[in-house]
């Protein structure tokens, strides 16, 4: 029986396991085993709603143990340490507990194919002071540490402990991160208003959008990046573009040739890099941002029977450039490899990936903005009640991938219910 390991439960990783578990786990074709750092996948996209409490995130996670358990591969909870190529083994390191207590002690995994879906982090391009200073938002756990700093801190001006009479709040990066970070950040702050924390509104935020480029959101059409700045900067954001940060300190950011922007919390989404530790691990060939470089059906250039995936895999496309670190690369990249590790079991040939951008849609609170491809490539685009609908759909489908049709009916239904009882804003 054929062993295959899949290392991450991203987006692509997860729906990888949960087809080749129904495919050939069931049958008892293969093993199929998912390791990942956590016990929960979350949706990566939706970071954003987590950090500023505007998501439900218990009926959002994915326990990745029942997972399993419905879908026929196992789930080894574990961080990459080593690959070892000649005897086809990866090392997982120890994990502990928050006391540091060892929960799952170090151990080896063999495998006959490999798959690494380890995503991305975030990456602050070697620039001084950022590490030790900015939240980046690379998990759940960095969400939540951002959610509970500026609750806290909205709380304390509201009870009049902090005399601030504005909250500067500095991004670094303009992307879909960025922008939909800052729009959130509005809503919540008058959410909590509406909740009876008195001198909170959005006139106390201050919020400096920075970006390195000449415009916000640069894979948007121009058009749609200035109608997005123009709705920020209406909900009362300052926008500087051509801005390059050289140094950031405790409470500010220095921009090149310009004076110091203050910041009372400081978010870095700036762009993103596969994991340090990938860097020529088991002495596969890796790229300037440690992504793995891979062949046109997946596989990593010097290992056949080593795939990559998603965020972590660097995919020349045939008319040039590369797939780009989203989601949406993350699931076609999964959906090829599937068909490819399939195709490997049964001896038969295996299929070249094409990325195929179906557009960027950029959530705006209550409403969203961006572009769509129809039928002969051509973009369109959305704003409004449709780009709203479309956002959701892409998140919905995540889920279809994941548990199926009926199921994510049943969890829309759940969501609608609990929504109706709950808070707008999760204050824990």
């Amino acid at each position: 029986m054929k062993k295959i390991v899949i290392v991450g439960g991203g987006a692509g990783g997860l729906a990888l396991a949960t087809q080749l578990g129904k495919k050939l786990g069931r049958t008892g074709k293969a093993e199929i085993t998912l390791v990942d750092k956590n016990s929960n996948h979350l949706w990566k996209p939706l970071l954003h709603e987590i950090a500023t409490g505007a998501l439900n995130d218990e009926l959002d996670y994915v326990d990745y143990l029942v997972q399993a358990k419905k879908n026929h591969f196992t789930f080894k909870q574990g961080f990459l340490t080593d690959i070892n190529r000649e005897h086809k083994k990866i090392t997982l390191n120890e994990v502990c507990d928050s006391q540091q207590q060892t929960i799952f002690p170090q151990t080896d995994l063999e495998y006959d194919i490999l798959v690494m879906a380890i995503g991305s982090t975030s990456n602050d391009f070697g620039t001084p002071g950022v590490k030790e200073n900015c939240i980046f938002l690379d998990d759940q756990g960095s969400a939540k540490k951002f959610r509970k700093s500026i609750l806290s801190t909205f709380l304390r001006i509201s009870s009049r402990l902090d005399k601030k009479d504005k909250l500067n709040i500095s991004i670094v990066g303009a992307g879909a991160t960025g922008v939909e970070m800052t729009t959130e950040l509005f809503n919540m702050v008058d959410v909590l208003g509406d909740y009876g924390y008195k001198h909170l509104s959005s006139s106390l935020l201050n919020i400096t959008l920075i970006e390195a480029t000449n415009r916000i959101l640069p894979a948007l059409p121009e058009n749609t990046s200035k109608n997005i700045q123009l709705k920020l900067e209406k909900l009362g954001a300052k926008v500087l573009t051509n801005t390059k940060i050289v140094k950031a300190d405790e409470n500010h950011f220095y921009p090149e040739g310009q004076d110091p922007i203050p910041a009372d919390i400081m978010l870095w989404t700036a762009g993103v890099k596969a994991p340090d530790f990938l860097k020529d691990i088991g002495g596969l060939e890796t790229n300037r941002v440690n992504q793995l470089v891979v062949t046109p059906t997946l596989q990593t250039t010097r290992d056949q029977t080593i795939f990559a995936i998603g965020d972590c895999a660097s995919c020349a496309k045939r008319e040039g450039g590369f797939t780009p670190a989203t989601a949406q690369a993350a699931h076609q990249m999964a959906s090829v490899c599937y068909r490819n590790i399939v195709a490997l079991v049964n001896n038969k040939s295996l299929k070249s990936f094409k990325y195929n951008d179906k557009g960027t849609i950029i959530s705006l609170g209550h409403t969203a903005q961006g572009v769509v491809t129809t039928i002969g490539k051509h973009q369109m685009s959305v704003k409004g009640c449709l780009a709203f609908f479309i956002y959701k759909m892409l998140y919905r489908l995540h889920q279809v991938s994941i548990y199926g049709t009926f199921k994510t009916l049943r969890l829309i239904r759940a969501n609608k219910v609990y929504s109706s009882v709950r808070p707008k804003v999760n204050m824990e």
